[in-house]
């Protein structure tokens, strides 16, 4: 299975769309991070932080460390749409 990247991302309140270079586009619920512990979690409780997210080769990454795979998206993510091939 190749490696997903991502091509855009736009945070909202704990979840995130994104594009993958496929062509599809993934809701990812990050609510979970409110019930987490631990000093990556904790400054993506807060919200203006959380929304600091951007893409580091294809990953998605926060000033802190923090980071996501696409695969991880893919896997875990509610896709929401899809290229059409023609």
């Amino acid at each position: 299975r190749p490696m997903r990247k991502i091509i855009s991302v736009k945070a909202f309140d704990y979840y995130l769309i994104c594009d993958l270079d496929d062509g599809s586009t993934y809701k990812y619920d990050m609510s979970f991070l409110l019930q987490r512990k631990g000093e990556m979690v904790l400054p993506l409780k807060d919200l203006d932080f959380f929304k600091k997210v951007f893409i580091e080769s294809g990953t998605l990454a926060w000033p802190n460390g923090y980071d996501i795979h696409g695969n991880t998206i893919e896997r875990d993510g509610q896709k929401i749409s899809s290229e059409i091939a023609s």
